[in-house]
């Protein structure tokens, strides 16, 4: 909330606290937090229509896990792990002479 009073140029202490400026304080930030949540909600929504227009076209974007499609598998293993035939041998260092 303290971001909007920012926003609008408005300082969160009251200069004269008056019962008045207290109450008219009071709505506003009671109209400031109902924006706020309205502001949320639609975003939810929003989130929630590009899900679902991703999963119609099944492109899979915006949703968790990744992509809906098969899982991938991947044919190349790492350098560093050592298959059979393929001159392994002794992999220490040596100290140059």
């Amino acid at each position: 909330m303290s971001n909007v009073f920012k926003e609008i140029g408005l300082s969160e202490k009251l200069a004269m606290p008056t019962a008045l400026v207290c109450e008219k304080m009071e709505k506003l930030q009671a109209a400031i937090q109902l924006m706020l949540d309205a502001k949320k909600n639609v975003d939810r929504a929003d989130q929630e229509l590009r899900i679902a227009t991703a999963r119609k076209e099944g492109s899979g974007h915006g949703t968790r896990g990744g992509s809906v499609g098969a899982p991938q598998v991947r044919d190349k293993r790492s350098a560093s792990v050592a298959t059979e035939g393929d001159g392994g041998g002794d992999t220490k260092r040596h100290k140059k002479d």
